[in-house]
Order: structure tokens, then sequence, then C-alpha cells
């Protein structure tokens, strides 16, 4: 019995959420290493390298099968690095190992993130057979200045000619994600990039601030004053800006940095765009992760693959860098900061369902703190009542979550 089978065991002594799952799958491989991007990505040595790590992702997904068989697969989600480099038999392969192990059914979310200019029409149609049904489109941009400042091997051009492939060749549940506060932007540039996208009538936009990380060129050469960044100040009025107009396009923001065409019907309206896979990390729903540095939440057994290729690939799921029973505690921080992160917040029942305990004995104390400072709001729903934070709260969130760690 593997480690991840025997805490699956002890948590069935404690009252399951529910029997969905969803599947992450890690592809480390890029045309190019963005300066500014800390993922554990890089170019792959030899062409060999899709064919060998794909083949270990097999591996780890027979070793996880008496984990997955009989559960509900409702997400998988295919992230990088740029899982577009790499060759669709390889793709293939991973994605029927999937659905040889677990029911896949046809509303499952099979998402893929996709660089512009490494597509064809033929690899789109590659994709459309295997059942992917959701493509996250990294546009970050739609001036050509900040594409190349950020290193991007694409231009707007691309970015329009992928989304309009994708759109026609019969996957149109598009997301593309754009970045704010990047070198050289300005609130017009932004609305250039703002027009362009909304003017492809993407279902999602993800819209995330540039954060410098240590380790990265981008870090070093931010160190050494030689990034043209937008002040604080400026980056905080291009945050706002990306913000308004896409609320002013009937994006509704459902999460600090994401918007989708969603009219909070539900999915029987077919108008909820919402991303399904990352609402479950939101939610803290189990999740598997496969392949190098994936990281999985199965009840409270936190795991993550180990982060050096060479040994993932000689023992798959066996080395990890991270390996951990979540204290009580712990799980209740991360279920209210990642809870928070929505823009609907949370059940409070939901926590107590969780946790066999009121909330009110754990965090009464900060909540009512947060409500008296207008940075959050507890209301009534029902029989229920639901918490969340405002637009004020969403704005300093960070300072906010972290009064809910122990």
């Amino acid at each position: 019995m593997t480690p991840v089978m025997e805490q699956a065991k002890k948590e069935t002594e404690k009252p399951k959420k529910s029997n969905d799952i969803s599947i992450y799958v890690h592809i480390p491989f890029c045309v190019r290493k963005c300066p500014y991007c800390d993922f554990n990505s890089g170019v792959p040595s030899s062409e060999d390298t899709f064919f060998y790590y794909t083949d270990a992702i097999l591996k780890e997904l027979d070793l996880n099968s008496e984990l997955l068989a009989g559960r509900k697969l409702v997400s998988v989600y295919i992230g990088g690095g740029t899982p577009s480099v790499m060759p669709s038999m390889c793709m293939g392969r991973i994605l029927d190992r999937i659905s040889d192990i677990i029911h896949v059914d046809d509303d499952t979310e099979i998402t893929m993130e996709v660089n512009p200019g490494t597509v064809n029409k033929y690899k789109i149609n590659d994709y459309v057979k295997m059942g992917i049904n959701r493509i996250s489109l990294g546009g970050q941009s739609a001036v050509d200045e900040e594409l190349r400042a950020l290193g991007r091997i694409h231009t707007a051009k691309d970015l329009k000619e992928a989304f309009d492939m994708f759109y026609w060749g019969g996957i149109d549940n598009i997301s593309v994600d754009i970045m704010t506060s990047i070198p050289y932007q300005t609130p017009d540039s932004l609305i250039t990039t703002l027009d362009t996208v909304t003017g492809l009538h993407p279902r999602h936009i993800s819209a995330y601030s540039l954060i410098i990380e240590q380790g990265t060129p981008f870090y070093d050469k931010y160190m050494y004053g030689n990034l043209a960044l937008p002040s604080e100040e400026d980056s905080y009025y291009l945050y706002k800006l990306a913000q308004q107009y896409l609320t002013s396009k009937d994006y509704k923001r459902y999460e600090i940095s994401n918007y989708a065409i969603y009219d909070g019907k539900g999915a029987s309206s077919g108008k909820d765009f919402r991303c399904v896979h990352n609402l479950r990390y939101w939610s803290r729903g189990d999740y598997l992760g496969v392949g190098l540095s994936a990281a999985s939440l199965i009840g409270d057994h936190r795991f993550t693959n180990t982060n050096e290729l060479e040994s993932y690939v000689s023992a798959p799921g066996r080395f990890r860098s991270e390996d951990m029973i979540l204290q009580t505690t712990d799980a209740m921080a991360e279920f209210m900061f990642l809870g928070l992160r929505k823009t609907d917040g949370f059940m409070i029942s939901d926590f107590e369902r969780d946790f066999g305990m009121p909330i009110d004995e754990v965090y009464g104390a900060v909540m009512r703190r947060h409500i008296d400072a207008g940075v959050a709001e507890r209301v009534k729903e029902e029989d229920d009542e639901r918490f969340y934070l405002t637009d004020t709260g969403l704005d300093v969130s960070n300072q906010v979550m972290c009064e809910y760690l122990f």
C-alpha cells in the first residue's frame, strides 16, 4: 500500500467532504524560461526528455490508481511550464491513462495551459480529440514592447491568432492571462491590452500583478535598479484599472485575480465559466498532483513531489520535498485564507462541518474586528451565513489573511 493510500485509509475515520477529486499534471518544459518566472520549469535537454518524462507520469498515475478508483473526477489541469511544447502523442498518453484509471465524464473540466506561438491547427485538432475542453492562454500583454521586456516568445498578433485557432478549432472555453505592473506598462498600454483581450471575448480572464521573485533574472535586475517597473502607487492604480475595466465588460470577479462570464445561477444556466479546478484549490477539495514538484491535498495530507528531475524520473511519486499531515489549526488557517480569496467567501456551516466546532470559538474576535473595520462582511443566507471580504478587504487581502494564521 502506498503512503498516500495509507493516509487515505486513515482519513476514512473522519467525515468526508465529498467523493470528488481533481488531478493536476505538471509539465515543466518551456521553449525559453521567462526571466520573471520562479516555477519549476526549463528548456528540455533533448526531444527524448518528453518521452521519458511522460513514462514517469504514467507510472505515478498507476501508483495512485487505488486512490483514484471509484471517485468522481471533476477536473484535470495540465500546467507548467508550457504543456503545449509537449508532443501531442505524449499528452494523449497521459490523458488516456487517466481515463483508464478513473471515469472521465463529458462535463469533466480538462484544462491545458498554452503559450501563443507553440500551437498550430494540427495540435489543436489533436487536443480536441483527446477531450481537452478548456484552454488557459498565457497572453500577459497585447503590447509588443511589454512582451519583449517580459521575455515572451510571442507577439500580440500571435496571441490573437492562437485564440482564433482554438475558438474555430472547437475549444471555445478559453481563459486569457494578463499581467499588470510589468516593465514599461502605462495606463494607456494596459487599456490596449484590455481592449484587445476583451475584444476576443474569452470566457475567463486572469489578471495578475507581476511579483518579483527571488532567484529570477528579474530579481537581479530589480536589485541593481535596472528594471523599469511602475511605482507602488502606479501599480495599485493599474490593478484597480484592470478590475474596473473588466467589471464594466461584464466579467464577474470571483477571486482576487480571476474574472469570468458568470451569472451566479450555477453551471445549469450554461453561463458559469469560473475555473472548476481552481475553485477546488480555494475550497480545499481533494486533488492529486502528478509530475515534477506537483502538490497534492488528500484530506489533511499535504505532499509535494521532488523538484529534481532525475530523482522524479527514477522513482515517480516516491521522493518528496514536502510530506505532512496538517494539524487542525493549520487546516483551519488554510480554510480561512483560501476561502477568503473568493469574492463570495465561504459559508459558516462549511467551516463547522469540516472542523466540528463553531467558527466563533476560533475566529470570532478577529472576524468581528474585520467587520468593524469594513474589510469583511457576514450576512445571513437562508439557514446559513456567508463570510467574505469587501472590495476594500480584497485590496489588502495579504494583511487581512495573515490575522487568521495561528
